[in-house]
């Protein structure tokens, strides 16, 4: 995700600036950070000088020069928009004030005007900006990577060389995390990556919207560890989080593998409102979920829940599936199942007795929960 104003004055180096113009902007994307502190040639956007301001460029400027002359700083201002650079940081040394004129310039194309303390050092606001430009080119690169091992046919050579690009010291045995990342800005991102690495053992890369943190170790019981140590931080940063969790692996051959694992555990997680899932523990999921698409899957849903709801009228519509479920997650108790749901147990074997028969399965009560069972696993993955 590109680095935005907005997510440069999250960093606290930032907590005092003062946006004065152009706050619309503040989504616009930094490319590179620029300095310039003395008149800007006329023909500045001549092919000849077309580096010296590019879009996406965020400037640091003192406006020493022009501080006594409002036209030639207006003048500025518009060479920056017209270049479709991203913002202008201006240390407050000698201007304290924008001018009215060139305040609704800025307004009027978005382009922020964010006024710094002059006690912060420009050299700190390069090296924090470029930080967080560099980052996200890191996650760029390294996404683009995971991407051709993941959603590609990839030869075992690709992977390996991935694999060793990622995970500097495979150990006997490694796994993966994996859990999702709504909503969060480069910085958070970054805070986030900072606490993980804390972490001995373990490698953090975030990829498309979550992130996949990578554990390599020498003794197989150490996963589990592992976990009870990301978990706070898991917590701390997302709540509600779900997490998919990889089988144990030893050949690097298969990191692609290890890292398919992860992401569909991870979904069976949220199917299931757990909040965590083992590839090991996803059952038969592991068999539904590739083919989630497929017409086959849809129908063979459609053909069980339809016969159980088409017969019901709208105000009971979903009677027979919640008590059919109930009946399932209690293990064909129908006591324990009358209990989830509040009914009388002769009440609850009426149903299920009802159930069989509009499935043609009176006399097989095996069959029965197979394909119930089964039904109610699809209508999980298809919500």
């Amino acid at each position: 995700m590109p680095v935005t104003i907005r997510d440069l004055l999250t960093v606290d180096l930032f907590k005092d600036a003062e946006v004065v113009a152009g706050k619309s902007g503040l989504s616009n994307e930094i490319g590179r950070i620029n300095f310039a502190d003395c008149p800007m040639p006329e023909n500045i956007r001549e092919e000849t000088l077309c580096g010296l301001v590019k879009k996406g460029d965020l400037f640091i400027n003192s406006f020493y020069i022009i501080k006594d002359d409002e036209e030639e700083l207006y003048d500025v201002l518009k060479t920056y928009i017209e270049c479709e650079c991203a913002g202008t940081f201006v240390i407050t040394e000698y201007i304290t004030r924008l001018p009215q004129k060139a305040v609704d310039l800025c307004n009027a194309n978005n382009f922020p005007v964010i006024f710094i303390d002059p006690d912060t050092p420009y050299a700190d606001i390069i090296k924090t900006t470029m930080e967080l430009i560099l980052a996200d080119k890191s996650e760029t690169i390294f996404e683009m990577k995971l991407e051709k091992i993941l959603e590609y046919e990839a030869s075992k050579d690709l992977v390996i060389s991935v694999a060793n690009e990622i995970i500097k010291n495979f150990k006997a045995y490694y796994a993966a995390f994996y859990i999702k990342l709504d909503n969060f800005d480069t910085t958070r991102k970054q805070i986030l990556i900072s606490n993980i690495k804390n972490i001995r053992d373990i490698e953090p890369v975030i990829y498309k919207n979550g992130i996949f943190l990578l554990v390599t170790f020498d003794k197989i019981s150490s996963l589990d560890m592992y976990y009870s140590q990301i978990l706070p931080v898991f917590s701390n940063f997302v709540p509600g989080h779900h997490v998919g969790i990889s089988n144990v692996f030893t050949e690097v051959e298969y990191f692609n593998d290890c890292l398919k694992q992860a992401v569909l555990a991870h979904e069976v997680s949220q199917i299931l409102d757990s909040e965590k899932v083992y590839y090991k523990d996803a059952n038969v999921y592991k068999i539904l979920h590739p083919l989630k698409n497929s017409k086959v899957l849809k129908d063979f849903y459609t053909d069980i829940i339809d016969s159980l709801i088409g017969a019901e009228g709208s105000s009971d519509k979903y009677e027979l599936i919640n008590t059919i479920e109930a009946y399932l997650n209690c293990d064909g108790d129908f006591k324990k199942a009358a209990a989830v749901i509040n009914q009388h147990e002769n009440t609850v074997r009426y149903r299920i007795s009802k159930a069989k028969r509009l499935l043609n399965l009176e006399n097989d009560n095996f069959k029965f929960i197979e394909q119930v069972s089964l039904a109610l696993k699809i209508r999980n993955l298809l919500k």
